[in-house]
């Protein structure tokens, strides 16, 4: 339910403040929690409505319903210096392409040589496979290093990413939604992108992910500039998540995914967030720009507890371009 911002708002990065947002920067650290600490007693209320209208029979569909593929690792590098000179040329060369919408890396800033990569692909078909120059430059095995992948791929992409020395998550069942290069991709915002491996309840995975997938249909009408809200089982642990954020601008992708009140925070705070376990997440990453991350802190305090990466600090390779061609 998208709200107009008053005529005193200001805008700055993709970010737009206003009096409203002020009020419930306050009262959502307060709001949030107690709604989520009594979600025992709407839950049945529900789970008798949902399968009375047989609401989850309607859902739009997952992920893999999509053709774009992403893809994140953390790999072990032998040398910073040589992987950062060989990755950027690299992913300057293949974010070239019509394509890749986005192929960046940062050094870890809490393990020691270690690299995070991110790649957006349009689809399977656009996959830019890794140079020797890169490769060469890991040192790590499948106990150290992952690679963890949503979306449209198929056995040629899996096939052309797989790589020794790295433990892979090609999953398809796929929960939520990667959105087909459009509306929302053309904000003029740096992005912010989350990933994240979280974990639930024993034995509540399915109806966790059912009504993830209600409330991210309800996410892919209203927040255009969300551009990828999605999550898959792990292979490893069925009680574990691997989860996927991509918002392409504050105001119409962050702040509308989430409206406060809505039906959509209503759905999850009662349905979703109740069955991940208590404390921070045991994988979580944001990248993006120091305003956009730090408003979004603002709005919700837990979101503190991704490690930061920003745009203008130590970046490997060129900032997402997900305007191109559009």
């Amino acid at each position: 339910m998208p709200r107009v911002a008053p005529r005193h708002a200001t805008a700055k990065m993709g970010v737009t403040v206003n009096l409203y947002d002020k009020i419930i920067n306050k009262a959502a650290p307060i709001l949030t929690p107690l709604l989520v600490q009594n979600a025992r007693f709407f839950k049945p209320i529900y789970l008798f409505f949902d399968n009375l209208f047989k609401r989850f029979d309607k859902v739009r569909g997952g992920s893999n319903s999509c053709k774009p593929v992403v893809v994140f690792a953390s790999r072990t590098i032998k040398d910073a210096e040589a992987y950062q000179a060989a990755y950027a040329k690299y992913a300057e060369e293949a974010q070239t392409g019509s394509g890749v919408r986005a192929m960046f890396s940062f050094l870890s800033t809490e393990e020691a040589n270690t690299a995070l990569q991110f790649t957006w692909y349009d689809s399977p078909a656009d996959l830019v496979k890794q140079p020797v120059a890169v490769m060469s430059c890991y040192a790590g095995s499948e106990a150290t290093d992952y690679c963890q992948i949503w979306g449209g791929w198929d056995e040629e992409f899996k096939a052309g990413l797989s790589q020794p020395g790295c433990k892979f998550g090609f999953v398809k069942t796929m929960r939520g939604f990667l959105r087909d290069p459009g509306t929302g991709f053309d904000t003029g915002s740096p992005p912010m992108i989350w990933i994240s491996k979280r974990n639930v309840q024993p034995g509540r995975m399915a109806l966790c992910g059912r009504n993830f997938q209600i409330g991210t249909d309800m996410m892919f009408d209203n927040a255009p500039a969300a551009l990828g809200i999605c999550e898959y089982t792990s292979d490893e642990d069925a009680d574990s998540l691997w989860s996927l954020r991509v918002f392409n601008d504050f105001d119409t992708g962050f702040k509308t995914h989430f409206p406060i009140p809505s039906r959509i925070m209503f759905r999850m705070v009662f349905n979703v967030i109740p069955e991940w376990m208590p404390g921070l997440f045991p994988i979580g990453f944001s990248f993006s720009s120091k305003e956009m991350i730090n408003a979004a802190v603002d709005a919700n305090g837990g979101n503190a507890a991704y490690k930061q990466y920003l745009w203008d600090k130590d970046l490997i390779g060129p900032q997402p371009d997900f305007a191109k061609g559009v």
